[in-house]
C-alpha cells in the first residue's frame, strides 16, 4: 500500500490521515479528496466525524473493509462497540444448521431433527434443542438480535437480576416470596398488572455516557493494540497463527506449534471489560 500525506492527530498523537488510504487506490488526481484530521476537533463534531468514516470505508468499495478500518469507522460513527458494530460481526462456523441437517439425512429447508434422527447423546440433543420443543431446527442455531428466542432471554436475565436481590446468582424461596410480598402489596394474587408493574417499573440500568470511553481514547486503544488488533485475524478454515504466551502463574511458556499432535487443541478466547 503506497501512503501520501500524513498528518499529525493533535491531542490524539496518531500519525493518522484517511487521504492514506484512499490513496493508495491511486484514483485520478483531480478526483482525490482531503481527508480531515483525526483531531480532538473533528471528533467533536459527530458529522465532521462520520464524514471521516466514510471517507475511509470509500477507499473499499466492492470490497469488505479490513476488521481494523470497520472498528475505526464505528468508533468515529459514535458506536457502544455492540453487536454488528465494526469487527463485532455473526460469528462464522462450519457447524451450522445446514450441515447437522445433512449429517442426520435431513432437508435442511423442511422440518427439524428429531431425538431419533439425531445419532449423539441425549444430552448433545437436549443442549442443541436451545428452546426444549423436542426437536432441532434452524432458529436453534439463530444467536443474533433478530433471534426471538436471544430476546427473550435477554428479558429474562433482566427478571432474574430483578428477583435475585442479593446479587449471587442463585435465586432462593425466601427472594421468590419477598417478590411476591412487594408485588402483591397486601394482596393474596398477583394480577398482569402487578406481575408487570413490579418487573419492569423502576428505573432501568442504562449505561450512561460517561461509562463509555471517548472517541479519543478508544482510537488509541484500536492503534496500541488494547482495543483487538491492527492485524486481521485468520478467516474460517485458514490456520491459527503460531504465537508463545506464558501461563498465568508464569512458571511455563506455552507455544502453539509445539503443542500440535494427534490431538484436538482448542483456543478460547476471552476479555476482562
Amino acid at each position: 500500500m503506497k501512503y501520501g500525506r500524513t498528518v499529525v492527530a493533535s491531542g490524539l498523537g496518531l500519525m493518522l490521515c484517511l487521504a492514506a488510504i484512499v490513496d493508495a487506490q491511486e484514483p485520478a488526481a483531480k478526483t482525490r479528496k482531503s481527508a480531515p484530521p483525526l483531531d480532538a476537533k473533528t471528533l467533536a463534531d459527530p458529522k465532521k466525524a462520520a464524514a471521516a468514516a466514510a471517507l475511509l470505508e470509500s477507499a473499499y468499495q466492492g470490497q469488505t473493509p479490513p476488521e481494523s478500518v470497520r472498528m475505526l469507522a464505528a468508533v468515529l460513527r459514535g458506536s457502544r462497540m455492540g453487536p454488528g458494530d465494526g469487527w463485532f460481526g455473526p460469528t462464522q462456523s462450519n457447524y451450522t444448521w445446514e450441515w447437522l441437517a445433512k449429517r442426520c439425512g435431513v432437508d435442511p429447508a423442511k422440518g427439524g431433527i428429531t431425538r431419533k434422527q439425531f445419532p449423539g447423546s441425549d444430552a448433545a440433543f437436549a443442549r442443541l434443542d436451545r428452546n426444549k420443543d423436542g426437536k432441532i431446527a434452524p432458529e436453534d442455531f439463530d444467536w443474533s438480535e433478530r433471534s426471538p428466542y436471544m430476546q427473550m432471554s435477554s428479558m429474562v436475565t433482566r427478571f432474574y437480576r430483578k428477583l435475585n436481590a442479593e446479587g449471587n446468582g442463585r435465586l432462593s424461596k425466601e427472594e421468590w416470596l419477598q417478590f411476591f410480598d412487594k408485588a402483591a402489596q397486601g394482596k393474596d394474587h398477583l394480577t398482569p398488572d402487578d406481575l408487570r408493574d413490579a418487573l419492569l417499573g423502576g428505573p432501568s440500568p442504562q449505561p450512561q455516557p460517561s461509562d463509555m470511553p471517548s472517541q479519543a481514547v478508544l482510537i488509541r486503544g484500536l492503534f496500541a493494540g488494547e482495543l483487538g488488533s491492527m492485524s486481521e485475524g485468520p478467516k474460517l478454515n485458514e490456520p491459527a497463527p503460531d504465537f508463545t504466551l506464558k501461563t498465568s502463574d508464569g512458571k511455563e511458556v506455552v507455544q502453539l506449534s509445539k503443542r500440535l499432535g494427534p490431538k484436538p487443541i482448542v483456543l478460547v478466547f476471552g476479555s476482562f471489560t
